[in-house]
């Protein structure tokens, strides 16, 4: 759902959730939590709890994305020394890589 689609109410509920201060998981007693701190009523828990997924979802989709990052930096720091490791041995073969 995109934003500008959302309603007034909804984008209200969404900005609260994120700042609710609630460490947020996928149980029942975390949505009771969060829509206690929100001020959501009972007609809102399926928009609540679709919110609360798509942050979770967003979580572990960066965490991902940050754990990719860092092992490519790992892996071109392997890179880059394996390079100067055989301009090493060829400058002392006289050959210059």
């Amino acid at each position: 759902m995109k934003w500008e689609n959302l309603t007034d109410r909804q984008k209200v509920l969404d900005k609260a959730i994120e700042h609710c201060g609630i460490k947020l998981d996928k149980s029942e007693a975390c949505l009771r939590k969060v829509m206690a701190a929100i001020g959501a009523g009972a007609a809102e828990a399926d928009y609540v709890q679709s919110r609360i997924a798509l942050r979770l979802r967003t979580a572990e989709l960066l965490d991902s994305v940050d754990t990719w990052v860092e092992n490519t930096e790992k892996m071109l720091d392997r890179f880059e020394k394996d390079d100067e490791e055989w301009r090493r041995k060829g400058r002392k073969l006289g050959i210059d890589f």
